[in-house]
């Protein structure tokens, strides 16, 4: 008798641990799936068979092929990954370069995602362009609620670190929709790739350091396509 609580308690873990794994699986699966043939063409008995578990099993896990979609989203590219809660940083430029790196970093790591948002959406997918709106609308909050602060220093105006937060946020997906999408050069290292990225965001992104663009002023280029050098 004394000995039954251990041995639930162990079994009950191993559960726990193999639909983690089963679950991890599913993920994998799906995201190899939905690169490759796409995910419209890409069926629940697809995944399954890959995963090498019944369709039962990913019902157990997921209830639509969307929510797998979802989960691969937040587990991979929410911005917990990338855009940090706690320290504050001393100026904009530092926050800047801290959202860049970091997105970079996330997108970089997990392109094959992004890349699947994006063509999807391109091709009018309505799932992925939905994804892809709560992807953007994500970034977005979190990085204009590291932006606030500047606005109460006056290093912005009111109501301005939601636009520039837009920015900075366009930017990067247009930069990576150029490079994993519409002109994808596979030659490319992924380090090279993330280097050149991080050089085009600069690029369209140093009027917020102009010291003649006074706070509450719109950017030279307010949709990151007019400035190149």
């Amino acid at each position: 008798m004394l000995t039954v609580a251990p041995v639930r308690t162990t079994m009950a873990r191993r559960r726990r641990h193999g639909s983690s794994l089963t679950r991890q699986r599913i993920l994998t699966a799906a995201l190899h799936l939905f690169s490759s043939r796409g995910f419209t063409s890409t069926t629940v008995r697809d995944i399954a068979r890959q995963a090498g578990i019944t369709d039962a099993a990913i019902y157990y896990h997921f209830a639509t092929k969307d929510d797998l979609l979802r989960e691969l989203v937040n587990a991979k590219l929410h911005p917990d990954q990338w855009i940090g809660r706690g320290v504050l940083c001393a100026d904009i430029r530092e926050l800047v370069h801290e959202a860049l790196d970091g997105a970079t970093r996330v997108i970089e790591e997990n392109h094959e995602l992004l890349r699947i948002i994006l063509r999807e959406s391109l091709a009018g997918v309505a799932v992925a362009a939905c994804r892809y709106g709560e992807l953007l609308d994500d970034w977005e909050s979190r990085l204009n609620s590291r932006l606030l602060p500047f606005e109460s220093k006056g290093a912005l105006a009111a109501g301005e670190g939601k636009m520039v937060a837009r920015q900075i946020m366009y930017t990067i997906i247009m930069a990576y929709e150029d490079m994993l999408v519409l002109r994808p050069d596979a030659t490319m290292t992924p380090a090279e790739r993330r280097t050149q990225t991080l050089a085009f965001l600069w690029r369209h992104i140093d009027w917020l350091f102009s010291p003649t663009r006074a706070p509450g002023t719109a950017p030279a280029a307010v949709d990151g396509r007019q400035r190149t050098s």
